[in-house]
């Protein structure tokens, strides 16, 4: 969808083009606001599915078809598995003959190991489709081992996920005395990402207030937006208080007056906003999942329940809450630490493009 390019691939795609390469974007226009925020490159209205429905996956790759057919680029860069696992079943015959295929695995959509008949299919198709992918891309280190020990293939490499330089420059957390625990949360409202677990956690817990940045999207089909609204309104303004959809320098602002970040999901590629909140030196409560695992270290840099443990989540806050000052300052000290320069995006940047290099697709 517009949303994830505009959010989240925009700047890596600025640094392509800033550095030669011709970018052109397939992805489902939603809004205005985020299709214009891709207006430097050239954009292809394609609505990938993200729901498994036969016929919408067969036209939408049909387009994307005709769309590389005519544009006849040197990579095609696929970037989630909506996209990603109908376009490698494309026959080769099909796209342009000297066209490489590259695939960023933000996540699987599934869990290592898998879970019941439907993982297992999944994940015995994406190690298929990896033979026919010239180069694989992981953000999760998980990922990239499991997928080793099982021999997807030659390259993969691993890429790693980062944020902007501004997250470091933000002053370090000071202890909350005698004020109120400030946990922020940053993400989607949908139900796979927990935050209905985190409200049912913080009710009847005093001394904390949570924030909330993020709302659902109109593909989302597992949104609970109006549930999180309500469940606000209930805690009342005291205890909750419900952002919305937020531009950048509004999340931070937010974030450099939290205490702690809270991420409760049940499944993750390698969360974006755990880096933010580590690289601005704010402890984070997490659930022990991929991609949070390998952020964040239990009693170090932040705190970990497992995922859809209500109790034990509410255990972890009550637990920040109650830090005295020497420890909550070793935990400010130790998420900035464990930020370190690999999660800059100026790294992620360079490693992609000596991918590219590496299959001398040049600009």
């Amino acid at each position: 969808m517009d949303f994830t390019a505009a959010k989240l691939l925009a700047p890596q795609l600025e640094h392509l083009s800033a550095r030669g390469y011709d970018v052109h974007v397939a992805c489902g226009r939603t809004s205005e606001e985020h299709w214009g925020r891709l207006s430097s490159f050239t954009t292809h209205d394609i609505a990938f599915p993200r729901s498994p429905s036969p016929s919408r996956m067969l036209t939408s790759t049909s387009e994307l078809v005709r769309v590389v057919r005519r544009v006849r680029p040197a990579l095609l860069h696929l970037h989630t598995p909506a996209a990603a696992l109908p376009a490698r079943l494309v026959p080769r015959s099909l796209w342009p003959r000297h066209m490489k295929i590259a695939y960023t695995v933000h996540g699987f959509s599934h869990q290592w190991p898998p879970r019941g008949p439907g993982e297992r299919l999944v994940q015995r198709l994406e190690k298929g489709l990896a033979k026919r992918t010239d180069l694989l891309l992981f953000q999760s280190e998980e990922d990239l081992a499991e997928a080793s020990a099982r021999e997807y293939g030659e390259p993969l490499v691993l890429l790693g996920n980062g944020v902007q330089d501004e997250w470091f420059e933000i002053s370090a957390a000071e202890h909350r005395g005698t004020g109120p625990l400030r946990l922020v949360y940053v993400g989607r409202l949908v139900r796979e990402k927990g935050i209905l677990d985190l409200l049912e956690a913080v009710n009847g817990v005093d001394g904390v207030h949570l924030d909330i940045v993020g709302d659902a999207l109109p593909s989302d089909r597992d949104g609970v937006s109006d549930e999180v609204r309500a469940r606000a309104a209930a805690l009342g303004p005291v205890f909750v208080t419900v952002h919305g959809m937020a531009k950048p320098a509004t999340v931070r602002a937010l974030v450099e007056r939290a205490h702690a970040l809270s991420l409760p999901s049940y499944r993750e590629g390698v969360p974006r906003s755990v880096i933010e909140a580590l690289a601005a030196g704010r402890p984070v409560i997490a659930s022990e999942i991929r991609g949070n695992r390998e952020l964040v270290t239990h009693g170090k840099n932040g705190l970990m329940h497992p995922a859809g443990d209500v109790d034990s989540l509410r255990r972890a806050v009550v637990a920040m809450r109650n830090l005295n000052r020497d420890d909550y300052a070793r935990m400010v000290t130790e998420a900035r630490r464990s930020a370190d320069p690999s999660r800059r995006e100026a790294g992620v940047y360079d490693r992609l493009v000596r991918s590219y290099e590496s299959l001398e697709v040049l600009p």
